[in-house]
């Protein structure tokens, strides 16, 4: 009696802790809907979220152990998860039990009644999400599924683009971003020592873990010249990132990973100075610059939407709703920084370009 006092009573301090309805208004919903009798399992959870009856489920658990109780919840948490119609299959199959759990079914007509309406999720038809459910990710954007080699597309592929949208994450065919390495950045994208350094660098010691930055599906898993030991992995989203200089692998060739899953450990192998991770993110083969929608000073995106303009040589990229400026007759770095309040270093950054090289017209700048 003093446990089933217990439970009551922490069902509905829960309750008043998560900001439920008093029970005089929780029973003026009640009321209708279809009931048989008065007795429900668990009238208290109703008002609460999966997570906060999952928690309630583990705090009886943790301090009183598993009893019929738990298990009710269990099988509550277990209807939450099944559509309308699956649950009014169920609950007019419960009718032909031998001993009918009436307490059972006006539980569920409780949850039916008080269930948010869903609506269909409607996707921009220029907004590109992919398909998860594919044995080889963004199959409408590549060719070939080559391993072995990092970039073996053709430089013409993607000629016929001209403007895409790209959803990184928050979405259920995808999964969240997780930076390779939480560490510091030692080089980044742009000119360095009169040529163009393709990715970005992040400091790390031997033997530190190498994550992968979205889900997908990896391509390339071996030494290659300078890279070293290499990782490339495809995403579902079109992406792919290369992870160079490591020092052990961790997958193979043709392994499905999620975002956030060990590709290797880090070292220096290749034509490395030091032990650091060498990370780029390409599209089609082009190399696209990660400091344009990644922030590694927070460790996340900067949107969820990544936008991608096709120029002569490649794709210019840059989060959605960031300010683009299309360059004119006369125009230079400094004027451009000066005219949005930045600096000609900060544009250089964004834009993976030299302070001091020439800009051309029609050229499109990140400013902001």
């Amino acid at each position: 009696m003093r446990l089933l006092t217990f439970i009551t009573a922490l069902l509905w301090c829960f309750l008043s802790f998560a900001g439920g309805a008093d029970p005089s208004a929780k029973r003026d919903t009640v009321a209708a809907v279809v009931m048989y009798g008065e007795e429900v399992l668990f009238d208290a959870v109703t008002g609460l979220n999966d997570q906060q009856v999952r928690d309630l489920r583990d705090s009886v658990l943790k301090f009183h152990g598993s009893s019929t109780f738990t298990n009710y919840l269990d099988l509550y948490i277990s209807l939450t998860s099944k559509s309308e119609e699956q649950l009014v299959n169920y609950s007019d199959s419960l009718f032909e039990t031998d001993e009918v759990p009436y307490a059972l079914i006006n539980q569920i007509n409780i949850f039916l009644a008080n269930r948010p309406e869903e609506f269909e999720e409607v996707i921009p038809k220029d907004l590109f999400v992919g398909n998860a459910l594919l044995d080889i990710p963004a199959t409408e954007m590549y060719p070939k599924w080559i391993v072995g080699n990092p970039n073996p597309y053709e430089w013409n592929l993607g000629e016929e683009d001209t403007a895409l949208s790209i959803l990184l994450t928050d979405h259920k065919m995808l999964g969240e971003f997780q930076v390779p390495v939480k560490n510091v950045m030692t080089s980044k994208f742009g000119w360095r020592d009169g040529r163009m350094h393709n990715g970005v660098d992040i400091d790390l010691e031997v033997w530190d873990p190498v994550v992968s930055a979205f889900p997908g599906v990896v391509r390339v898993a071996r030494v290659s010249g300078g890279y070293g030991r290499v990782v490339v992995v495809r995403h579902y989203n079109g992406l792919e990132t290369l992870y160079a200089h490591l020092h052990r692998f961790k997958v193979k060739e043709g392994d499905k990973v999620e975002a956030g899953q060990l590709l290797g450990l880090g070292g220096s192998s290749g034509h490395s100075t030091g032990s650091h991770l060498h990370f780029e993110v390409r599209f089609k083969g082009k190399p696209l610059n990660p400091l344009s929608f990644i922030s590694f000073d927070e460790n996340s995106l900067v949107n969820d939407t990544l936008m991608l303009k096709r120029t002569k040589n490649g794709y210019v990229s840059y989060p959605k709703g960031i300010l683009i400026y299309t360059v004119k007759r006369g125009d230079s770095l400094f004027e451009i920084a000066r005219l949005y309040g930045t600096t000609t270093y900060r544009l250089a950054e964004l834009n993976g370009i030299r302070r001091n090289g020439y800009l051309y017209v029609g050229q499109r700048l990140r400013v902001i």
